[in-house]
């Protein structure tokens, strides 16, 4: 039997944050959520076997662009690499390509296709 998924979640906005939680949760999967970038590598530095992380950019204090090159960066020390996906409204096709370069695995656009994002992960694994 395949390992149950263990995904950490890091969105600012309290509705998309409990959308995002309960629609990964009915898919069998668990979550770990954050509502900031300083919460999310906390719980990125403690919790054991993340399969992934998934962040809005746009955060309050740190932006999800900066927190996962810190993210990466300890990548580099530890070894253990997990995928990290970007996920924002605000994005164009272009986009992509630049999420991307800077570190990302990929990208998702809101609104998101939740059974999209598994499939997206696995693939990551």
């Amino acid at each position: 039997m395949a390992e149950k998924l263990k995904v950490l979640i890091v969105e600012d906005d309290q509705a998309n944050l409990i959308v995002s939680v309960k629609s990964l949760e009915r898919r069998n999967v668990e979550v770990f959520s954050a509502p900031d970038a300083y919460e999310a590598l906390n719980i990125y530095d403690k919790a054991e076997n993340l399969s992934a992380v998934i962040t809005d950019i746009q955060l309050p204090g740190m932006d999800g662009t900066e927190m996962m090159r810190k993210m990466r960066a300890k990548e580099e020390l530890t070894g253990i690499s997990i995928p990290i996906f970007a996920m924002t409204a605000y994005a164009f096709g272009e986009d992509k390509k630049y999420f991307k370069d800077i570190g990302f695995d990929d990208i998702f656009i809101k609104p998101v296709d939740y059974d999209k994002i598994l499939k997206t992960i696995q693939f990551y694994l």
